[in-house]
């Protein structure tokens, strides 16, 4: 069978490669078509993954813009023009972008015999800040592409359960929730935890939808001095460091992709944060997953998926801006840490994501 998997950004690269892998591995011809050009970096990218086809993108500047949405437009059109040149018997297609998901319309009117998958990685613009009307133009237009054309779905994979309260208004036929996964590329680091103080990791994205004042008021209320470690970058990274540092200590290390080295640090951590802005639509984050695979507890703001495993589990505290935390409480936690690295192998190792995705082809390969 051949398979041509669709994404526009590198974040997704990732999950991207596990289907790849997995497909292959049952014999499956396999090609992958992304961009050239970085969300994160607003830049064009050097570090395309070999093999990969990768789609010359008009650059945009700003996260909410006309110029966005007119480079993914541009993008899923060219995507779509690569695609109509090789026979393709499934497509997996990955969004946002939104055009994306009208481009595999067109293309199933064309080519009816071709089985598409539409993967729901985010909710655009419905993860937006709350600030922003949705119903408002270019808002409704943004999410409508989406909505005017999921049907042409064989099947709907969501990234997290939460998603499916919008998706089965817009959407009739199967939905499969797949949460993100994290492959294990170096063995856990032992505990380096310091013997005074609080020791806290911050990992991912530091942009427009990280609350860093209600991070900062948390952190203000622990009863022990608190060391912050920050693993990341984005536009946000200067004004999130500078007023962290106003009630905290912040050893800042950019962005680390060596594993060995993220591990290193997180074992120095008793927890770890993820903490959004209110009202964002958001289930589940990959710095969760990362946090769990390092047996870090996580201190929690957003709902749905996140805060049931919290809740459900024991695997952090679940917090609104008022929370108080205790250290003790939250060291207890990391003491007690192995069922947390458990429900990292049970729930977002690489071989049960291939697991679920295999399972979901089959269903529509029927």
């Amino acid at each position: 069978m051949k398979v041509t998997i669709v994404t526009c950004f590198e974040s997704n690269e990732e999950r991207v490669a596990f289907i790849k892998e997995a497909c292959e591995g049952r014999g499956d011809e396999v090609r992958v078509i992304t961009s050239d050009f970085s969300h994160v970096r607003k830049t064009v990218r050097n570090n395309v993954p070999e093999g990969y086809i990768a789609v010359k993108t008009k650059p945009y500047f700003r996260n909410i813009s006309l110029g966005r949405l007119a480079s993914h437009r541009r993008f899923a059109k060219d995507a779509f023009d690569l695609i109509r040149k090789e026979d393709t018997d499934l497509l997996w297609i990955m969004a946002p972008a939104n055009s994306l998901i009208k481009e595999a319309a067109r293309y199933q009117r064309k080519y009816p015999h071709a089985l598409i998958i539409v993967d729901i990685i985010d909710m655009w613009p419905e993860s937006l800040p709350v600030r922003y009307d949705m119903h408002a133009f270019p808002f409704n237009l943004w999410r409508n592409v989406r909505k005017k054309h999921l049907y042409c779905a064989d099947h709907l994979v969501s990234e997290c359960d939460l998603y499916q309260q919008i998706l089965k208004e817009e959407y009739s036929g199967r939905i499969t929730t797949i949460h993100w996964a994290k492959e294990e590329k170096a063995p856990r680091q032992p505990d380096r935890l310091p013997g005074n103080g609080m020791s806290l990791a911050y990992l991912g994205s530091i942009n427009n939808i990280i609350d860093t004042d209600a991070i900062s008021g948390i952190i203000s209320r622990i009863d022990e001095h608190v060391i912050l470690h920050v693993i990341g970058d984005g536009e946000s990274r200067e004004a999130f460091v500078n007023e962290l540092s106003k009630i905290c200590e912040v050893i800042y290390y950019g962005e680390i992709r060596d594993e060995e080295r993220k591990g290193e640090i997180l074992s120095k951590c008793h927890a770890g944060i993820n903490i959004y802005k209110e009202g964002l639509y958001i289930g589940l984050t990959v710095k969760c997953i990362d946090y769990f695979m390092h047996g870090l507890p996580i201190i929690n703001n957003i709902k749905g998926d996140t805060y049931k495993m919290v809740q459900q589990n024991h695997l952090g505290i679940n917090v609104t801006e008022d929370t108080v935390i205790s250290a003790k409480e939250l060291k207890q936690l990391r003491n007690e840490n192995e069922h947390i690295y458990a429900f990292y192998q049970n729930n977002f190792s690489k071989e049960i994501f291939q697991k679920k995705c295999l399972e979901v082809i089959d269903e529509v390969m029927k």
